[in-house]
């Protein structure tokens, strides 16, 4: 747990001091950050609604890849925009899994599940921002 409580503050604090990003990147970052974080406080008081909001306001987030192309730099041979959506199913599927291994009783595989989604949150960025 403090392992994931120490990522969400790692990546918290890399994404306020992005700079070469842009405002709509930011916005949408900060956005995912505090959904994450929603659901990690559902998980942390077991509280099914605050997890189920968290939930619903990733999805909607996840929603926004078009903030996700990497202007202003040409020796970037990578995609962004279309990791983006292949991420964004994935952490979707992984949603879902959350939501009813959660209502199952299944709290172990919910935390599983939990770190696996901010692992891909990290792998992603250090893809996207070259970490």
């Amino acid at each position: 747990m403090k392992k994931i409580l120490l990522a969400s503050i790692l990546l918290s604090s890399v994404l306020l001091m992005a700079g070469n990003t842009d405002k709509t990147q930011i916005n949408t970052m900060q956005s995912l950050e505090v959904s994450m974080s929603q659901i990690q406080k559902g998980l942390l008081y077991n509280h099914k609604g605050m997890l189920k909001k968290g939930i619903t306001s990733l999805r909607t987030e996840l929603g926004n890849i078009k903030s996700f192309v990497i202007h202003n730099d040409k020796s970037i041979q990578f995609n962004a925009h279309e990791y983006a959506q292949k991420e964004t199913k994935a952490l979707d599927m992984i949603a879902s899994r959350i939501l009813q291994d959660f209502k199952d009783g299944k709290k172990e595989t919910v935390m599983i599940d939990y770190e696996q989604m901010l692992n891909r949150c990290v792998t992603c960025h250090a893809l996207v921002r070259r970490w």
